[in-house]
């Protein structure tokens, strides 16, 4: 009885260590977005890149995104608004989901939202660089338009967020870069 108490523990204590020694391959790689979890905000003139938006720089517009960890750190969403100088009215709204793919071991995105009454959808791909963050971006509107664009995030300290859209291609028509934004950790 005694030895197979001994057995017994001796097996539980090897699952246990087998167990921590898988890790947490997702946290693992999705936590480069710890410095990004949180609240942040900023002013800046329309984007009017995407079907659906405002011209270019006719409207002042208040930008909010949240990072947030899911489902015990297996993923990280972004979620952004953003608003006439008003505070009221929106202009766009979305969501991306990153997480690990387990073939590739790339991070992937999936992205949802609505440019004004535009309803779109697509998918991405992120790399990270210490403090610079990469997101190459693929999305097509319910009327068919596709876009391809590259979302470049720099983090300046820990409260500082400078983004800009790049490579801009909307059904194979190259567009302008769109100018760096800023944004503040609320």
């Amino acid at each position: 009885m005694k030895n197979n108490r001994s057995t017994f523990l001796l097996l539980v204590i090897c699952s246990v260590l087998v167990a921590e020694d898988a890790g947490k391959p997702a946290y693992e790689a999705l936590k480069v977005f710890e410095p990004l979890i949180g609240e942040w905000e900023g002013k800046s003139e329309s984007l009017g890149i995407f079907e659906g938006l405002p011209d270019r720089g006719t409207k002042k517009t208040i930008n909010k995104t949240t990072y947030r960890w899911l489902v015990d750190r297996t993923a990280v969403q972004r979620e952004w608004e953003t608003l006439a100088d008003d505070g009221k009215t929106v202009i766009n709204i979305g969501t991306s989901i990153f997480t690990l793919d387990p073939i590739t071991k790339n991070i992937v995105s999936t992205n949802f939202g609505y440019d004004g009454s535009v309803y779109w959808t697509g998918y991405g791909r992120a790399t990270v660089d210490r403090k610079k963050y990469i997101f190459d971006i693929e999305e097509v509107t319910i009327n068919g338009t596709y876009t391809d664009y590259t979302m470049q995030l720099n983090l300046e300290g820990e409260n500082v967020l400078k983004w800009k859209i790049v490579d801009v291609m909307q059904n194979q028509k190259k567009l302008p870069d769109a100018p760096v934004r800023r944004m503040k950790r609320k």
